[in-house]
């Protein structure tokens, strides 16, 4: 899927018309496909940037396309349908605590399932080996049946993404997928994300603090005050663009910075 983000500007729903927007009016492009990293520091705007590509947040000014078309412009029903074209997996995903994994990530498939299909799913979930497979991916196959609430954090969130392999979704958006994650973890999770979307054409944009791993994505956008301060291949993003970006706020730059990044994911099998 492509997006296209034509001056737009965003604000938190809970903001009062006169607040600056979290999300000041960018201008940026993603192609089909295309996979890219957006780092910053706390409260630069890339949960704002995600949550507007998904349709969530109305824009405040300016427009979004999506594969050309305005989701503000369609009817509710269409865009409703659009929205199932996306997915959003939220930095704490909310999974109900009673529900058990099993169901949580066959939840995944609701935008394309029928109202009976998923009623029946409830009672007794269908294609098991499918949720196990995806599961599978993110070293979690042995919770298929625990209870979402029995699960650890960083389990939770590892459900979280193990539900965009069963999406019918052509763009993902991931908000700091490798927060509760210890490194071992975060690798299998980036790698898997990274290979399956590539596998399956999908366009990949996902928000990260770990600066050594953005830089191993071949696009790579720097955010501040709610503003693109920078778009730029991986290898151009350089130590001294990160110490600008995350200037009085080193605290927050998670990994190494490099002297001058790798080359790209494609050029160097990052799956």
């Amino acid at each position: 899927m492509q997006a296209n983000l034509q001056g737009l500007a965003a604000r938190h729903p809970a903001a009062t018309p006169d607040s600056a927007p979290a999300l000041r009016p960018a201008r940026i492009a993603f192609a089909a496909g295309e996979q890219v990293a957006v780092v910053g520091p706390s409260g630069a705007g890339k949960t704002t940037l995600l949550h507007a590509l998904a349709c969530a947040l109305k824009p405040s000014a300016g427009r979004l396309e999506l594969d050309g078309v305005d989701p503000w412009s369609l009817p509710v029903a269409k865009l409703q349908r659009l929205r199932g074209s996306v997915f959003l997996a939220p930095q704490a995903p909310p999974l109900p605590p009673r529900q058990r994994v099993i169901t949580a990530v066959l939840a995944a498939r609701l935008p394309r399932q029928s109202l009976l299909a998923s009623l029946r799913s409830l009672v007794y979930p269908s294609d098991i080996e499918v949720a196990l497979a995806a599961l599978r991916q993110f070293d979690l196959a042995d919770k298929l049946w625990e209870r979402v609430d029995r699960l650890s954090g960083g389990e939770r969130q590892r459900v979280g993404l193990a539900r965009a392999l069963l999406s019918p979704a052509s763009l993902w958006l991931v908000d700091e997928p490798l927060s509760s994650l210890d490194p071992s973890r975060a690798a299998l999770a980036i790698e898997t994300l990274t290979r399956e979307a590539r596998a399956r054409g999908v366009t990949l944009i996902t928000t990260l603090h770990q600066v050594d791993v953005a830089t191993r994505f071949p696009r790579v956008v720097g955010m501040r005050d709610g503003e693109i301060r920078f778009d730029l291949p991986a290898s151009q993003v350089t130590r001294e663009r990160l110490a600008e970006l995350y200037a009085q706020r080193e605290h927050e730059l998670v990994g190494p910075a490099p002297v001058v990044a790798p080359a790209p994911a494609a050029a160097r099998g990052f799956a």
